[in-house]
């Protein structure tokens, strides 16, 4: 069973609503996918790589 597809720049928010993920560009069969990550509290953005597990996990989709 193939997962959820992520695209990049689509956009996922943390099930805290206080941080939201925005999908970079990445290698295309990697378990991690490449994103920035920005904290709406204060505003500072990470970049981060993620694995699509927990990215599925812990967020939802914002856009398609």
């Amino acid at each position: 069973m193939k997962g959820p597809q992520v695209h990049n720049g689509q956009m996922y928010l943390h099930k805290s609503h206080k941080k939201l993920a925005v999908l970079r560009p990445s290698e295309k069969n990697s378990a991690f996918k490449s994103a920035f990550i920005y904290n709406l509290g204060t505003g500072k953005r990470t970049a981060v790589y993620i694995r699509t597990e927990n990215l599925t996990k812990n967020y939802r989709p914002l856009s398609n």
